[in-house]
């Protein structure tokens, strides 16, 4: 039994970012029924909820569970694998595959690290960073009331997808996050840094003041 929960808590560890990545369609789904299960403190429910970035939210859910030791570990993981969060998060299914073993993240860690080793020298030649959610959800603030214009004018994403962006969130300041987050996403903006968006927002026709835009230009 003692086996079992160190191997779920290295499991865990293991796929935290590929969770963090699928949880954040809709972290407070997960909290909700986090904490219905018992599986974070009320203490802890109440540090989450507040929270507005998706990742963000969904990283600190992961870092109470697993303080909270094998057990509530255990029982995320078969929340995780049950049909609520299996219909809500198709990505999950893999937990359900009996070819999910422990050794095969560390297998895929590993040539991560091995693949970042090997790369080290090259670091001085690599692009700058994408902009952070942090700063997108400054921004998103700030556009929130034009931020369909955006997406259409300058941010060249689809009416379909902002569409469903709409219906996703009812607040205009997630619509514009997830919007903005969408275009730092996808795979044709290879330079999706913060200086890129300041230029993309400074375009005339959308009126939004330059000083809306300073987060984008400060250093970090």
């Amino acid at each position: 039994m003692a086996e079992e929960s160190q191997r779920d808590c290295e499991l865990l560890r293991s796929l935290r970012p590929k969770l963090i990545d699928i949880l954040s369609a809709d972290p407070e789904f997960v909290l909700q029924h986090a904490h219905s299960l018992h599986l974070v403190t009320h203490n802890g429910y109440q540090r989450v909820k507040p929270q507005v970035i998706p990742t963000e939210k969904v990283t600190t859910l992961l870092d109470l569970v697993y303080e909270r030791g094998p057990e509530a570990v255990h029982g995320l993981l078969e929340l995780l694998k049950g049909d609520l969060c299996q219909e809500n998060f198709p990505k999950l299914s893999f937990l359900k595959s009996p070819d999910v073993d422990l050794q095969l993240y560390k297998e895929e860690t590993s040539k991560r690290s091995t693949k970042a080793s090997a790369e080290e020298p090259r670091a001085a030649n690599q692009p700058p960073k994408s902009v952070t959610e942090k700063r997108l959800m400054t921004v998103a603030g700030k556009i929130a009331r034009n931020w369909r214009q955006v997406g259409i004018l300058v941010l060249d994403i689809s009416s379909e997808k902002l569409d469903d962006i709409d219906a996703d969130n009812p607040q205009q300041t997630m619509k514009a996050f997830n919007m903005l987050r969408t275009w730092r996403n996808c795979p044709k903006n290879k330079e999706a840094t913060a200086a890129k968006l300041y230029s993309l927002l400074s375009h005339e026709d959308l009126g939004i003041a330059p000083e809306s835009l300073s987060c984008l230009q400060e250093s970090s």
